[in-house]
């Protein structure tokens, strides 16, 4: 009983609740002149299901034990973006996901926490004021990071390196250092759009212009700015929604659940939706705060950013102030890996805040 006391239930309710939004979501997309194809909305419950039980079971558990064995998972998770490469299903050109049969892993999503861990236990044991534990921390993050760019995936590189620079800085790493890190993704930029697909260059031109070819490399965000606006004060009604329910809007479930949402609930429901974000990242932080360990400060620290940057990447590409890089909103857009990851995410925060007061 003292376990569910100790439970920061706000937090697994806002949780809880954007899940719903988001079955729902998935569910309105599903509905077709043809019928209701329930096939999506079934499997984000099952994974729903799943990621609660996983949840629970990383809340139980001291995080500090998890914390341990950050370098064991870190590795699988090596192991598992290689598979990745060579057992991989290749869809729409790019390898991101190993079918099993029975689920289908994305290891980028699997990373996120594992990176998390890996960098809170590492900056516990060696400090970010040296330059020598800065680089050996970049290292251990642009392993993976690299890895991931090959699939390719841009936005979850972007991710990794997003959760490496916050949390370097979080634990202390001087200003000057800060500045050299700069300066060297600045001189490592050209390499890297030399190193882009063509259809991720045509992206970003598209971002930039998304009017010069609407019906192309444009179309994506033309479409999702044309649902986000459509929506009004109150939205055009659940399962409504012209753009998505006509096919104009792609990704409906995934990257544009969003405009998805805001077209058919307008700015009420989208307005629940960030809420319920912001209450959620507020109870992560202060968990953060709380907690005396170090380790588990910078933990609580990156689960918050990692939801923070999801969110912001997502709602602006939604918006058109971001390229389309293939970012799930937390929570709500349907995928297993990425909901299960977000909820193991969570579950050690929840194990923070079950364990801090426990000596260490």
């Amino acid at each position: 009983m003292n376990f569910f006391r100790r439970i920061d239930w706000i937090l697994l309710f806002s949780a809880l609740l954007l899940s719903a939004i988001g079955t729902l979501m998935i569910y309105s997309t599903s509905i077709e002149a043809s019928g209701i194809d329930y096939s999506f909305m079934s499997r984000q419950m099952s994974y729903l299901f799943f990621g609660l039980i996983i949840f629970f079971i990383v809340a139980r558990l001291d995080y500090r034990l998890i914390t341990q064995f950050s370098l064991l998972l870190y590795g699988l998770v090596l192991v598992l973006l290689v598979l990745t490469f060579m057992f991989g299903d290749q869809i729409r050109g790019s390898v991101r996901w190993i079918d099993l049969k029975l689920i289908t892993i994305q290891a980028s999503e699997i990373a996120k926490p594992v990176i998390i861990l890996t960098l809170a236990h590492f900056f516990s044991k060696y400090s970010a004021l040296y330059l020598k534990n800065v680089l050996v921390s970049f290292i251990l993050v642009a392993i993976p990071a690299f890895l991931v760019f090959l699939q390719p995936d841009l936005g979850n590189t972007f991710i990794l390196l997003s959760l490496w620079l916050i949390l370097v800085f979080a634990a202390g790493m001087k200003l000057s250092h800060m500045f050299f890190s700069a300066l060297a993704f600045l001189l490592v930029i050209p390499i890297v759009w030399s190193s882009l697909k063509s259809y991720q260059r045509d992206r970003i031109f598209s971002f930039l212009n998304p009017e010069k070819d609407p019906l192309g490399s444009g179309y994506n965000l033309v479409q999702a700015i044309i649902a986000v606006g459509s929506g009004g004060l109150f939205g055009r009604g659940f399962g409504r929604g012209t753009q998505s329910h006509l096919n104009f809007l792609p990704e409906q479930k995934t990257d544009f659940i969003f405009a998805t949402s805001a077209e058919e609930l307008g700015f009420l429901g989208v307005g629940i939706i960030l809420v319920s974000l912001g209450v959620l990242v507020y109870r992560v932080l202060k968990i953060a705060n709380q907690t005396k360990d170090h380790e588990g400060s910078l933990v609580a620290l990156g689960v918050a950013s990692l939801i923070v940057v999801h969110t912001f990447i997502n709602i602006g590409m939604n918006l058109g102030i971001f390229p389309v890089t293939g970012i799930t909103l937390p929570l709500l857009s349907f995928g297993g890996s990425s909901l299960v990851s977000m909820l193991v995410s969570l579950g050690l925060v929840t194990s923070i805040s079950v364990h801090k007061e426990k000596p260490k």
